[in-house]
């Protein structure tokens, strides 16, 4: 159950946010916060400072709908699953305008390794 847990969890592209302040640079993703998560992809991706805006605009959204998914779930846990999913794809489809191709196959190659095996 806990795999299962986590691996849903995961399906949220990098990650699971965690309420916090209004303050964004404290909500946390994934256990990184979103400065984190940045410099990591900045790095990882060799991002420009233009790309690097856009996917942490980008991401930002996706923290909003992730927060505003979990608030209207009710706990429906299959609804969470597929309402996450759909925001991941959402989020690569946007990401994939932002990033060149071989820098969206090395992002995607790092989301699969986080994520780990699928249930």
């Amino acid at each position: 159950m806990m795999k299962k847990t986590m691996a849903v969890l995961g399906l949220a592209l990098v990650f699971a946010v965690v309420a916090a302040p209004a303050d964004a640079q404290q909500r946390r993703q994934g256990g990184m916060n979103l400065d984190d998560q940045m410099a990591r992809l900045t790095e990882a991706l060799d991002l420009d400072e233009e790309q690097s805006e856009a996917v942490r605009l980008v991401l930002e959204g996706q923290m909003e709908r992730m927060q505003e998914m979990r608030s209207s779930a009710g706990g429906n846990r299959e609804g969470m699953r597929a309402a996450m999913m759909e925001i991941r794809e959402e989020t690569n489809a946007e990401l994939a305008e932002i990033l060149s191709e071989e820098q969206m196959t090395k992002y995607t190659e790092m989301m699969a390794q986080r994520r780990g095996p699928p249930f």
